[in-house]
């Protein structure tokens, strides 16, 4: 296996979703949700959980309370997703990210570039200050209707939707069984690439699968490799934790039960 470090183009914006999934047909009123985030280039995007994000900001939030002693409160209200994309236009390159653990324990390779035929409406509303206009498709088993603006010149958005002529703030399947809503966008201020981070390792679905079995069926063992490899060490430094001065208490938002059977997937169709 081998470290992803392949340059990209530099993200000049991003747009957040707020994921929202009913994996579980026996449990609809339990969806798992996500905080998510597509970074935009010209012509690639990357597609990710920003949970992370959102947990280190608080992190240093609490870090920086004047009489902080070295315990901390994380809050958990989501499901980080397990699955990313990063979506090159120009040259019709699709990679996936899978995720085993933990977003920092991720691995990656090639998968076939994938289109929507989308038909545009006449239909427009605005979201988020942006004149939008409706159109529809049907991806991957489930029909779908996105509501894009030209306004934002991207023809990118949420997941793997893709290719309408402007930005994708709104997407959800005829069933209200999987939506993306639009949380915000905001132009990059920061040396942010649309790249896969660099920690990801280049690997196959077999040996993921493989790896995904190992983590399933002793936790203990499997994050005990992770130390001893050094790559837990990743997740540490990103969130500024060190255990032997950091203690925490976790805390789940008692309003978000998820089912985690999944018996109704993203993709009903390979």
């Amino acid at each position: 296996m081998s470290y992803h470090c392949a340059a990209q183009e530099k993200a000049i914006a991003e747009v957040h979703y707020k994921f929202y999934h009913i994996n579980d047909t026996t449990k609809r009123d339990q969806p798992q949700r996500d905080d998510v985030v597509t970074y935009l280039g010209k012509t690639s995007a990357y597609y990710t959980s920003y949970t992370p994000e959102i947990m280190r900001k608080d992190i240093a939030a609490q870090k920086a309370i004047a009489d902080f002693k070295g315990h901390m409160t994380l809050h958990f209200n989501t499901t980080a997703i397990g699955e990313f994309y990063l979506l090159k236009s120009d040259i019709k390159r699709m990679e996936k990210v899978e995720a085993v653990s933990s977003s920092f324990d991720a691995f990656t390779y090639s998968v076939p570039w994938e289109e929507q035929d989308w038909e545009i409406l006449d239909d427009t509303k605005e979201i988020g200050g942006y004149s939008c206009q409706k159109a529809i498709t049907n991806f991957k088993g489930r029909g779908y209707e996105a509501w894009f603006t030209t306004e934002l010149p991207f023809a990118f958005g949420p997941w793997k939707l893709h290719g309408l002529p402007g930005l994708i703030l709104e997407a959800r399947d005829d069933k209200g069984e999987v939506r993306f809503e639009y949380g915000g966008f905001d132009k990059s201020h920061d040396n942010i690439k649309v790249e896969l981070p660099y920690y990801v390792i280049r690997s196959t679905p077999f040996e993921i699968e493989k790896l995904k079995q190992t983590f399933k069926e002793n936790q203990g063992k499997y994050f005990q490799s992770l130390q001893n490899s050094g790559r837990m060490a990743l997740s540490n430094d990103f969130f500024g934790i060190d255990y032997s001065k950091h203690s925490f208490d976790f805390k789940t938002d008692e309003n978000y039960k998820p089912s985690f059977t999944t018996n109704n997937p993203l993709e009903l169709l390979k």
